[in-house]
Order: structure tokens, then C-alpha cells, then sequence
């Protein structure tokens, strides 16, 4: 049973557009966007299956890709699953040429980090005078909730997300999706 409402976060190479300050480093999707027929398939459609059908995933959620990693075993079940590069570069090229709706961002260097390692992660940032904090789960989904702030807040202006056209069927295979949390 597919989750209603999820949102992927993708983290990539930072690009440029005249409209926004800073250079977009993350763009968050609704997760039917992976069913894109630009999208590479079945990859896009076990991606969409990952984010909709773990145990536990709650409807309006937002779901970073390094989450997804650590839920496939810290990514050694990727490749069993998809080539997340190919489809996050489509979802990203989709979402620049405005084939679907997207929040292309550009997130500061440290939220950035953050949210582009695993739930359990911890990172010490370094300031120039000297000093030297740690961040971890807290601060990760601190920032998850300030995204979903803006998400909804899009969503009561202009609607659901619009993954775009000719949505292509999620695939049936496997029957269950390989899900095994990274232990360490």
C-alpha cells in the first residue's frame, strides 16, 4: 500500500539560474515525479516504491535521498533497487525545464551536509574562530521540518505537486521492496 503525499529531497551538483541568488544544490519532488516517463524506468518506479512503501513512512512526508540510502543497508542494496544517479539527474533536468512542479533550493553549506548524510549521522562543523560544534539527528530533522514548512505552504497556495504527464505504472517486481536499515 503506497503512502499518499510523499516528497523526495535530492542533493546534487549545484547549478546556476538567473532567478534565484545562490546556486540550487537540492530539489525536492513529489515522489510521483519518479514515475516520469523521462525518468529512467523500472529504476524510477522501485525509487517511487522505496519512498511510498517502507514501513512506518507517513502521508505528507518529506524524504531525503540519504535517507532512502541508509533504509537500503547504508546504499549496499542499491543496486538492487535503482540507479539513483540516472533518475535524480532526470528528475532534476525534468525540474529545471518545468516538466513537473519542484522546489529547486539553494540550502547553506552546513544544512546541505547535513541532510545529504544518513538519519544517524553526526557532522562537526568548524567555524573560523576556532570553534568546533556537532550536529546530528536533531538539527537533520529540525532543518526536514523547516522544509515541510515550505512545502506546505506551496501546497495551501497553489495545490498538490504536479509530477507531470503519461505517469507511467510503478513497478510489480519485486512483490516487496529489499529494506534493511544500515547497522553500522
Amino acid at each position: 500500500m503506497a503512502v499518499k503525499d510523499v516528497y523526495l529531497l535530492a542533493m546534487h551538483e549545484p547549478y546556476r539560474v538567473p532567478e534565484h541568488p545562490v546556486p540550487i544544490n537540492a530539489t525536492i519532488v513529489h515522489a510521483t515525479t519518479l514515475l516520469h516517463p523521462s525518468v529512467p524506468q523500472p529504476d524510477g518506479g522501485r525509487m517511487y516504491r522505496c519512498l511510498t512503501e517502507f514501513p512506518l513512512r507517513e502521508p505528507g512526508c518529506l524524504v531525503p535521498l540519504s535517507t532512502l540510502t541508509f533504509e537500503l543497508d547504508g546504499g549496499r542494496l542499491w543496486p538492487v533497487v535503482a540507479n539513483w544517479e540516472r533518475v535524480v539527474d532526470a528528475v532534476v533536468h525534468i525540474a529545471r525545464h518545468k516538466g513537473c512542479d519542484a522546489m529547486p533550493m539553494g540550502l547553506p553549506e552546513a544544512m546541505a551536509a547535513l541532510l545529504a548524510q544518513g538519519p544517524t549521522s553526526t557532522l562537526t562543523l568548524h567555524y573560523p574562530d576556532g570553534r568546533q560544534v556537532q550536529v546530528g539527528w536533531q538539527e537533520r530533522e529540525r532543518h526536514i521540518d523547516e522544509l515541510m514548512t515550505h512545502i506546505r505552504g506551496y501546497v495551501a497556495q497553489g495545490g498538490p505537486f504536479w509530477p507531470g504527464d503519461n505517469l507511467v505504472a510503478p513497478p510489480a517486481q519485486p512483490p516487496k521492496m529489499p529494506y534493511q536499515p544500515f547497522s553500522g
